[in-house]
């Protein structure tokens, strides 16, 4: 049987990233909600949700990860196809 913690009210808690499991990848917490400051909390720790309609809001941190650092990305003006 998977233990899995279930989020509480306070939108900054997420357990270690450490702790996530290895199968299904990365799979981390559930519950909570999606409100902009859980979303930023997570999104600042490698965390996303992932979820169905009708399901329980799942939280994932797979190892390893992509960060994208948008402040380093360079898009060329005019270098469209064509």
């Amino acid at each position: 049987m998977i233990r899995l913690p279930l989020l509480g009210a306070d939108p900054s808690a997420f357990p270690a990233i450490e702790t996530a499991l290895e199968e299904p990848d990365g799979l981390l917490a559930f519950g909570g909600d999606l409100g902009s400051e859980r979303l930023l909390a997570a999104y600042s720790r490698g965390i996303f949700p992932w979820y169905s309609e009708g399901q329980p809001i799942l939280w994932w941190s797979p190892d390893p990860r992509m960060i994208l650092a948008t402040g380093a990305v360079h898009v060329p003006v005019g270098c469209a196809d064509g």
